[in-house]
């Protein structure tokens, strides 16, 4: 059975420890060499291409990755609402996806084995299109923290009034842009070890619609749920509980997969 996890970057926030080991849990790509290529599907609009282009180029400096930019990416309004990749690829995408409370969401969703088999990301323009978030540090900054989760990193530091950590992985404000060497140290650790096979697709284009192409190895299953499709917690199901502003939601679709989603809500949601 697959499941579904998502990351949730917020227009605003409250003070959280910082942690010196910020993996996303123990998600990874399994990859049966010590380094790889994974695809990024550009669905975004043209005002978005400079700063996707940048963040998949800072990324790639990484020792064990190497996000490979499609440019071929369908920006029709539905696929970019869904934003859902096939198997073994990455999509971003950029809409108005409504005064939510989120400035970016990261996706990922885990074959039976555990690893990450497909990835989205979704830039919001509803607030990108206010003139606070309408500059590139605020745009450059969550298209890579984004990109960031959908490796398996997870946050640096959730304080925004803390001294910043020079990485777009911390909450800062004004926020920073790019990964730092922290981030790097990271990936080698989720990476340090090689896999029985590989979950990540080795090459051809993904530019069209969303769902996965089911060309995986026996036993991971395809990605038909379309995941993504979710722009507000009218969608994430059942809550599983809310401790300060953080809250976990779990919705289990007719086909028996389960989807979680994880939230840090901005001051007044």
């Amino acid at each position: 059975m697959k499941k579904h996890f998502l990351a949730v970057l917020l227009a605003a926030g409250l003070p959280v420890t910082a942690s010196a080991d910020h993996s996303w849990a123990d998600y990874h790509w399994a990859r049966t060499t010590s380094s790889f290529d994974l695809v990024v599907i550009n669905s975004t609009t043209s005002d978005w291409d400079p700063y996707v282009t940048q963040a998949i180029a800072d990324w790639s400096k990484s020792s064990k990755l190497n996000m490979v930019e499609d440019p071929a990416g369908d920006t029709a309004s539905k696929t970019r609402r869904q934003c859902s990749a096939p198997d073994g690829m990455v999509r971003i995408c950029n809409l108005d996806y409504g005064n939510n409370g989120w400035l970016g969401i990261a996706g990922i969703s885990l074959d039976p084995q555990g690893h990450i088999m497909t990835g989205y990301t979704k830039l919001n323009d509803t607030y990108f299109s206010q003139s606070y978030y309408n500059n590139f540090s605020w745009k450059q900054s969550v298209t890579c923290q984004e990109l960031g989760h959908d490796v398996g990193l997870g946050h640096q530091d959730e304080n925004f009034n803390n001294q910043s950590l020079f990485s777009c992985m911390d909450y800062q404000d004004p926020p920073y842009e790019y990964p730092n060497n922290h981030d790097m140290e990271q990936l080698d650790t989720i990476y340090g070890h090689v896999d029985s096979y590989d979950s990540y697709a080795s090459g051809g284009s993904g530019g069209g619609g969303g769902g996965g192409d089911c060309n995986s190895p026996p036993g991971k299953g395809c990605n038909k749920a379309d995941i993504g499709w979710q722009n507000s917690n009218t969608g994430w199901g059942m809550s599983l509980g809310r401790r300060g502003q953080h809250e976990t939601f779990i919705r289990i679709d007719p086909q028996g997969i389960r989807h979680i989603t994880h939230v840090t809500w901005a001051k007044g949601h």
